[in-house]
């Protein structure tokens, strides 16, 4: 995600998988190692399509340095379903999950200059933005509003019972980079929130750019405080200061709850290669209640 800014990619997906990895099932089930009590700051990775069960079998801690993925619902922009149906193989190997749901985006105010990125569609050669746009009705900015908000949030909650996640658990919508934050988005960030708050079942998180952060925190800290609810997480992206070592508040933020700050790092650990991009979380599982 790391070109012009710190939060849109090139035009192609990079993630490489084994071929043995791509979705094996190992038939193996272990239980999750015991809890980590001296580590404050937790290692995670996220990569847009399920890398497959014998890669993540592979990578699960202490094999390799991460505790917990990303874990991608299908949504309007990001439509892969590879991760659907994954929560409790997951868990029961020992991994850490974070829920992205990746609803409607402002392609209006993204530089145009810049391809969509793998979040948005998860193919080899990714469509320009002022196409996607046009050619994907269930996904353009002509549908940010408080009302698709609403609705959007329902179906992330719907996807989420639907996997297994636990009562409480956070659900984080992806809220890429702009160079402005217009109404229309805090209109549907806005609907978003109040529908995953009034609903009770999951708790919202957001996913911003750091330049983002101050507009779309006061968007989403507002709605809650209105229904007098806990603020959403946030899940924060910087690359300035980031090395695997750092807490998330070390973006700048005392509110940050993650924070992205590696982007495309290749990598091989049990013979799996994979590019990824790296993050560091508050808790070892940053979506459990």
């Amino acid at each position: 995600m790391n070109t012009a800014t710190p939060l849109v990619r090139a035009a192609a997906v990079t993630f490489v998988v084994a071929l043995a990895a791509c979705g094996a099932d190992t038939g193996s089930i272990t239980r999750p190692p015991p809890p980590d009590t001296t580590t404050t700051s937790f290692l995670g990775f996220d990569v847009s399509a399920y890398p497959g069960d014998a890669a993540m079998s592979a990578w699960k801690y202490p094999a390799s340095p991460y505790y917990w993925s990303g874990y991608y619902i299908p949504a309007p922009c990001h439509r892969d379903t590879t991760w659907s149906g994954k929560y409790h193989t997951l868990t029961n190997m020992g991994w850490g999950t974070l829920a992205i749901y990746v609803g409607q985006q402002d392609w209006t105010q993204i530089p145009q200059s810049i391809a969509v990125l793998d979040r948005a569609q998860p193919t080899d050669l990714l469509t320009p933005m002022t196409e996607y746009s046009t050619a994907f009705v269930t996904c353009s900015a002509s549908l940010l509003s408080a009302d698709q908000g609403r609705a959007e949030a329902l179906d992330a909650v719907a996807k989420l019972r639907a996997d297994g996640f636990p009562t409480r658990s956070t659900v984080y919508l992806d809220v890429e980079y702009v160079s402005s934050v217009t109404p229309a988005l805090v209109s549907y960030i806005q609907g978003w929130v109040a529908a995953i708050v009034a609903e009770g079942s999951y708790r919202p998180g957001i996913y911003m750019a750091k330049s983002n952060a101050a507009a779309i925190h006061a968007a989403a800290v507002g709605t809650t405080g209105a229904v007098d609810a806990a603020d959403p997480a946030f899940w924060l992206t910087s690359s300035v200061g980031f090395n695997p070592t750092r807490q998330p508040t070390d973006v700048g933020l005392s509110y940050a709850a993650v924070w992205q700050g590696a982007y495309d790092v290749a990598q091989s650990y049990g013979g799996v290669s994979l590019t990824v991009d790296q993050d560091v979380a508050a808790k070892r599982s940053p979506s459990a209640p």
